[in-house]
């Protein structure tokens, strides 16, 4: 969601763009009832490509932008996802534009939608998880694969007191690097709170005026001035042992652990805000909880009866099935 599933850049280095692979499913793939359907996906064996780029397996800046021309040049009646995640903000945007030109999704059997593509693929009007397929989530890192000898890191070994609360309270709330602003966990949340609110209203739409209501309540809360619970609680003093002791290895594993709890907190800040955001804004937050529930290097599989029950997939004929 932010590595995966996560922001506009890497950290300290820039996403490659235009990597998903956008190309028209198979004739031989379809059934009778739909006559055409969109590949986005990543690069890879599996789909037959002999050789792939880097970067060209996953989520990054552009693909929204080039799906939305795709879609206006041409008429599908589905959009096929098949990707291991990349730039939450993309998954976002994907699912912006799938919603704008109402969209059917589907993961069509033996193929993964993982982090942002999940986020996407709830831009969809109809959405589909054909049996074999696999939607998987987990909480997403700016760290999983930095490196270990940026300059950032050795602030935090030579102040780890200092710089871990620093960190901590940049990201709940952002923060600016190389003159680009990085989201922090709440204005993530902010965005996947509305995202997953409209994807729980049918065709995607709020009912009239509460959208542009609730982005403003959203927006204003996630701008608002507040730090981090972490600088007060006893797993500080834990964490400075542990730099002290292991070096930059405990500091990335401490950054990582930080993103999850700052979500948590962000999640936990907006519950008593429900009340003031109308129509199922309660079962969207359990949503986005239930995608950072699992840990930063591991993802979980949600069962159809999970994805059926939260409303990830929409229960309507199927035009797959027979």
């Amino acid at each position: 969601m932010r590595a995966l599933v996560a922001v506009a850049v890497v950290l300290l280095g820039v996403v490659p763009a235009e990597a998903l692979k956008f190309e028209s499913v198979d004739p031989k793939l379809l059934p009778p009832s739909v006559k055409s359907a969109l590949w986005v996906r990543d690069c890879g064996r599996a789909f037959g490509d002999k050789q792939c780029a880097d970067g060209e397996e996953m989520f990054s800046t552009g693909d929204s932008g080039r799906l939305a021309r795709e879609l206006m040049a041409h008429h599908y009646d589905e959009v096929w996802l098949a990707s291991g995640g990349g730039v939450l903000d993309e998954g976002l945007g994907i699912g912006d534009v799938l919603r704008r030109f109402q969209m059917t999704v589907r993961v069509p059997p033996n193929r993964e939608c993982v982090s942002s593509c999940t986020v996407a693929f709830l831009g969809g009007v109809f959405r589909f998880i054909d049996p074999g397929a696999s939607y998987q989530v987990h909480a997403a890192s700016l760290f999983l694969d930095t490196d270990l000898d940026d300059p950032w890191m050795k602030d935090v070994l030579a102040n780890p007191k200092t710089g871990l609360v620093e960190w901590a309270d940049r990201l709940l709330v952002g923060f600016d690097l190389r003159r680009q602003h990085l989201e922090g966990s709440r204005e993530s949340a902010a965005q996947l709170l509305l995202h997953c609110q409209k994807a729980l209203h049918p065709l995607g739409q709020l009912p009239a005026g509460r959208e542009a209501t609730n982005r403003d309540l959203l927006q204003r809360w996630a701008r608002s001035s507040t730090t981090s619970t972490y600088r007060n609680g006893p797993q500080l003093t834990i964490d400075v042992a542990a730099v002290q002791r292991e070096g930059v290895v405990a500091v990335q594993q401490i950054l990582m652990r930080l993103e999850r709890d700052g979500m948590q907190q962000a999640i936990d800040e907006l519950r008593p805000m429900l009340p003031s955001l109308g129509p199922r804004a309660e079962p969207a937050l359990r949503m986005i909880e239930t995608m950072y529930s699992s840990r930063i290097t591991g993802t979980a599989s949600l069962s159809y009866e999970t994805l059926l029950q939260m409303g990830y997939i929409t229960k309507i004929f199927d035009p797959l099935k027979p």
